[in-house]
C-alpha cells in the first residue's frame, strides 16, 4: 500500500508540471523573441551583462564626459562635427527625426522594440539610450549613433536612412571604444589608412622638423589625474598630447605636437615672442630605455632642460588588471603623477603608492 501511495504521488506531480508548461508557452514564446531583438549572441554575453548589472557598474557622469571626449577626437578623424544631445532639447536631425522624442516609434532591423532615453541607463527597456550624437551630412541626410545599454550590455546603434530604422554599427572603433568606456577602460582612436599622396600631403612642412613621432599605441586615449583637489585631463593621439590643468576655478591647457629632429631654440635670444608664441606647440620627441623600461621624452622648442617623460604601466586594482600612464619631469625615470583611464578611478587612488613605481616624492 505504502509503495501505491508513492507511485500515485509521482503520477500526480508530473500532470501538475505538464499543465504549469502548457499555460506558460505563450509567456515563453514572447521572452523569447524580445531576446531576439535584442540581439544577445551568447549565454556568456547574456551572462557578463547581469554581472554587470549586479555590480551596478551602469553609465554616469564620468563615463559620458570620457565618451564626450572621444568622440570629439573620433569625429575629428572622421571629418565629422557632431553635436551632443543635451538631456533636456531634442536632437533635430537633418533627414527629419526629432531625438530622444522619436524613439517611441523606432525599429531595430525593421523589428518592433522599446528604446527611451535613460540616463542611468538601467531602464527595462529594450534599448537603454545613455547618448545621443548626430552629424548633418547635408541638408536632409544625417548620420545619428545612439549609445545604449541593451540588457546591461554596451550596444552602439546607428540611424543613416531617412526613416525611423536603427541597426547596430559597423564601425569597429565606435564599438570597442564604447566598450572601453563602459569598462572604466582606456580608450583609443585610430586613423583610418592614408594613401602615399595624403601621407605626403600631411607632412608637407615639416621637413625640417624631420616629420612626427608617433606615441605608444597603449598610451593613446584619454587619462586622468587627481592631485590636491584637483582633476587634471591627458588626451593622447597618434602624434599629440594635449594636458587640461585644473588649478582652482582656473583652468589652462598645455598642446604638444611631437616632431623628430627639432631644432632646440632655448638659449636663441634673437627668437621673437611672436615666433614663440606660433611655436609653443612644437615639442622634440624622443625614446629612452631605463632599467628595461621604454620611456617616451619631450622637450619644448625654447624649453631648456631634460624635458618630460611618460611611460605605460599596468596596476592590478580591485581584482582588475588596470592600464596606466606614468608621467615624469627630469633627467631620471621617477614618476610625479599616475593617470587613470577614469575620474573614478584617480580620485579613489590618488593616495596610493604602488611598490613597483618609483616616486620621485
Amino acid at each position: 500500500m505504502k509503495k501505491l501511495t508513492i507511485i500515485s504521488s509521482v503520477i500526480l506531480s508530473s500532470l501538475l508540471i505538464l499543465t504549469g508548461c502548457g499555460s506558460n508557452s505563450s509567456k515563453k514564446s514572447n521572452v523569447t523573441s524580445k531576446v531576439k531583438v535584442v540581439k544577445q549572441s551568447s549565454s556568456k554575453k547574456s551572462q557578463k551583462g547581469v554581472a554587470r548589472k549586479k555590480s551596478g557598474s551602469l553609465w554616469n557622469n564620468d563615463k559620458d564626459s570620457h565618451l564626450e571626449d572621444f568622440m570629439k577626437q573620433w569625429g575629428e578623424v572622421m571629418n565629422q562635427t557632431y553635436t551632443k544631445y543635451d538631456g533636456t532639447n531634442n536632437i533635430q536631425t537633418a533627414s527629419g527625426m526629432n531625438y530622444p522624442q522619436d524613439f517611441n516609434s523606432a525599429t531595430v532591423n525593421g523589428q518592433n522594440v522599446s528604446m527611451a532615453w535613460d540616463k542611468k541607463g538601467t531602464g527595462k527597456n529594450d534599448y537603454n539610450v545613455v547618448a545621443i550624437y548626430n552629424y548633418n551630412k547635408s541638408s536632409s541626410s544625417s548620420i545619428t549613433y545612439a549609445f545604449t545599454l541593451a540588457d546591461g550590455e554596451p550596444i552602439v546603434l546607428v540611424n543613416e536612412d531617412s526613416g525611423n530604422n536603427w541597426s547596430e554599427t559597423k564601425n569597429k572603433s565606435l564599438k570597442e571604444n564604447f566598450v572601453n568606456i563602459f569598462d572604466g577602460k582606456a580608450t583609443h582612436v585610430e586613423k583610418p589608412a592614408a594613401s602615399s599622396s595624403s601621407v605626403k600631403n600631411s607632412t608637407k612642412g615639416t621637413e625640417d622638423r624631420g616629420g612626427y613621432v608617433a606615441t605608444p599605441e597603449a598610451m593613446r586615449g584619454t587619462w586622468y589625474s587627481y592631485f590636491n583637489g584637483n582633476m587634471d585631463k591627458l588626451v593622447v593621439s597618434e602624434y599629440e598630447m594635449t594636458f587640461t590643468y585644473n588649478l582652482g576655478k582656473e583652468e589652462s591647457t598645455r598642446h604638444i605636437i611631437l616632431y623628430k629632429n627639432l631644432v632646440n631654440k632655448s638659449l636663441d635670444n634673437n627668437a621673437s615672442e611672436t615666433e614663440k608664441e606660433s611655436k609653443k606647440d612644437w615639442y622634440s620627441g624622443w625614446y629612452e630605455d631605463y632599467n628595461g623600461i621604454k620611456f617616451l621624452r619631450i622637450r619644448g622648442m625654447f624649453e631648456q632642460g631634460p624635458g618630460d617623460h611618460f611611460s605605460t604601466h599596468e596596476e592590478e586594482i580591485n581584482g582588475q588588471k588596470v592600464p596606466l600612464v606614468l608621467y615624469g619631469i627630469g633627467a631620471n625615470d621617477a614618476t610625479d603623477f599616475v593617470y587613470y583611464p577614469s575620474e573614478d578611478l584617480a580620485k579613489q587612488q590618488s593616495d596610493v603608492k604602488y611598490g613597483d613605481i618609483d616616486y620621485k616624492f
